[in-house]
């Protein structure tokens, strides 16, 4: 069992987010929580030199149950009782979950994702020859795949909701070149509606959002960023673009975006204040975000030429590293409600919430940093 230290007992303020554990694992990333297991890629704390490994951890107590024995890049998830994920080598590793032994390895790097999702014991994926596959892990079986047309990998989108797999993707057609979204059976992969817009959006990707019942296929091109809201059922436009990009949550019929707040289903912008918003997860009417202190560069800190905590190598740094807490805020006022304990010269990953408790990573970014996997509790 991991023993918190003393000054970790009590950070949290009144009426805000009770601290629950913090495990000493130096991760930057995003941790990902499945089945009753909390999956972080990152290494011991105070160990830089150590390469990144997966630790399986209880979600309850940040008990660790298991640590890889592989380097890992990229962790793709946990589907028909196994993890998969991407090693050092670029070569997809399939572990037990419940274990962490390893089962299998592929000898090269073709069959890397470039997309996936996980439902059950069931992953869709996008592979590096741009089909998408379904196959049950349970079972080893490739249920159906479907070849799709010429794009550019980098704009390739997959979500699933409402029995639906989405995929979105850059299609090049003569001299035109343009974003589409697809719906497809999830048993059969099948075709249910597509998505063309106008060619008015020539040349530009579109990116998606999910949230039922809408579909959110925002025009990225610097020229005109606008989104296209589509219904989940139909695919169809319900009304004509709104000024909105870069969403950063949906609740109920409201989208939280860099450019305003949306009621989708009018299409109308609510107030004309800049969002509060970003990098944040809902939970109970509040919207909780990393919130990064000003940085100074007159500091000490500033002719400093060597980590002195977790990050590895060598660098001079530009500026002092920021400090980092979560804020809450009410989504219907904008209005600040609960704070974590600031941390400093620490870097911390985006939240997950699940079950009323928010879990976060930590990376030192100096010696006077704190590296860490986080639970709360929150009010």
């Amino acid at each position: 069992m991991l023993m918190l230290l003393p000054f970790l007992q009590g950070c949290s303020l009144f009426g805000g987010p009770k601290l629950l554990w913090q495990a000493p694992i130096a991760s930057s990333t995003t941790p990902i929580l499945q089945n009753g297991q909390l999956y972080v890629q990152g290494f011991r704390a105070g160990h830089p030199k150590e390469s990144y490994r997966i630790y399986a951890l209880d979600p309850a107590t940040g008990k660790e149950n298991w640590v890889s024995t592989d380097s890992v890049t990229e962790i793709y998830g946990e589907s028909g009782g196994y993890l998969f994920f991407r090693n050092k080598a670029d070569h997809l590793v399939q572990l037990d979950a419940k274990t962490g032994e390893q089962l299998y390895e592929s000898g090269d790097s073709t069959q890397a994702f470039v997309k996936w999702i996980l439902h059950g014991d069931v992953m869709f994926v996008i592979n590096a020859a741009l089909e998408v596959v379904a196959v049950d892990n349970r079972h080893n079986k490739v249920l159906w795949r479907m070849e799709l047309p010429n794009m550019a990998n980098r704009y390739i989108s997959l979500e699933l909701a409402d029995q639906k797999v989405i995929v979105c993707g850059l299609v090049k057609d003569g001299e035109d070149m343009y974003g589409m979204v697809w719906a497809l059976d999830p048993a059969t992969g099948k075709e249910i509606w597509v998505f063309k817009p106008p060619l008015s959006h020539n040349f530009a990707p579109l990116d998606i959002v999910v949230h039922a019942p809408y579909v959110l296929a925002t025009n990225t091109s610097p020229l005109g960023l606008k989104t296209h809201v589509l219904s989940l059922q139909t695919g169809k436009e319900l009304y004509p673009p709104i000024d909105a990009f870069k969403f950063y949550g949906c609740l109920g019929d409201t989208a939280y975006a860099s450019s305003g707040t949306f009621d989708l289903k009018t299409g109308q912008r609510l107030g004309d204040e800049e969002v509060w918003v970003d990098n944040s997860i809902v939970h109970n009417g509040v919207a909780w975000r990393i919130y990064l202190a000003p940085s100074g560069v007159l500091k000490a800190f500033f002719l400093r030429t060597q980590y002195d905590g977790d990050v590895r190598g060598n660098r001079s740094w530009y500026n002092t590293p920021s400090n980092s807490s979560f804020k809450g805020y009410d989504v219907q006022t904008g209005k600040e409600k609960y704070q974590t304990k600031e941390y400093t010269y620490t870097e911390f990953s985006a939240p997950v919430e699940a079950n009323g408790i928010l879990y976060h990573t930590s990376l030192a970014m100096m010696k006077e940093g704190v590296s860490g996997v986080w639970a709360y509790r929150l009010p």
